[in-house]
C-alpha cells in the first residue's frame, strides 16, 4: 500500500476491549507528540445532540451501529479523521476502532503512514478497572458489563457493528499488548511500539497494517 493522506504524518489505529488500558497507551504517546481521539468522540456528539447527555454504552453501541449502517462501515473513522484535519492534527492516536471497516477506513486515509494496534486483558481484570473509573456510562453490575462485552466483541451483531476482536485479528501479532502486567512494563512495551514506529517511517518502510 503506498502513502495516501500525505497531511497525516502518522496514525495508530488503536483496538481493544473496554478497560484493557486502551487510554493509557493514548496518554504516553501523547510524551511523543501523538494526539488523541477517541473513534466514539463523534457518537457521544450526536448522543448529545439527541438530548442525551448522559448516555450509556449501549446508547453509543446503537448510535454506532446506526451510522455505520446508514453511512457506511468506515462513517465514523472518516468523521474522526475529518475531525482530525479541521484541528490540523497530523499525528494522531485513533482509539476505540471497533468495525473491521472502520480500520480500512483509516489505512485508506493514511496509506502507509497507519499502523494497527490492540491492547487486550483478562475479562474480569477488565470489568475491575470499569468498576473503579466511574464514566458516565460505565454504571454496570457483572451482569450487564459481560453483556455489554459479548455485544462489543460482536456476539449477535450485524455486519455493520460492533466486532473488536475481528479488529484485532487484523493486527499484527507483535503490535498486540497484554495488559496484566506493572504500569512501568506497559510503558516499556509503548515506547518500544513507538520506536518501532518511528524507525520504519524513517525508513519509509511501514510497521504492519496486518491486513
Amino acid at each position: 500500500m503506498t502513502s495516501q493522506g500525505t497531511d497525516l504524518e502518522s496514525v495508530i489505529s488503536l483496538s481493544g476491549l473496554k478497560a484493557a488500558g486502551k487510554d493509557e497507551l493514548c496518554k504516553r504517546l501523547t510524551s511523543y507528540g501523538y494526539a488523541s481521539l477517541r473513534l466514539s468522540d463523534p457518537i457521544r456528539a450526536e448522543a448529545v445532540r439527541r438530548g442525551f447527555p448522559q448516555y450509556t454504552t449501549d446508547m453509543l453501541q446503537d448510535i454506532g451501529n446506526e451510522g455505520r449502517r446508514q453511512g457506511g462501515p468506515g462513517y465514523w473513522a472518516t468523521k474522526t479523521i475529518e475531525l482530525a484535519r479541521e484541528r490540523g492534527l497530523t499525528k494522531i492516536v485513533i482509539n476505540g476502532v471497533r468495525n473491521p471497516g472502520e480500520t480500512k477506513a483509516l489505512l485508506s486515509a493514511a496509506g502507509d503512514r497507519c499502523t494497527l494496534a490492540g491492547i487486550v486483558a483478562p475479562l474480569m481484570v477488565r470489568y475491575g478497572r470499569v468498576s473503579g473509573r466511574g464514566q458516565v456510562e460505565d454504571k454496570y453490575d457483572l451482569e450487564k458489563f459481560l453483556a455489554m462485552d459479548d455485544r462489543d466483541r460482536g456476539v449477535g451483531e450485524p455486519a455493520d457493528g460492533q466486532h473488536v476482536d475481528r479488529c484485532l485479528a487484523l493486527v499484527p501479532l507483535e503490535n498486540v499488548y497484554n495488559n496484566v502486567g506493572t504500569l512501568a512494563d506497559y510503558h516499556a512495551w509503548i515506547d518500544a511500539f513507538h520506536a518501532r514506529i518511528l524507525a520504519g517511517l524513517k525508513a519509509g518502510f511501514p510497521l504492519g497494517h496486518g491486513c
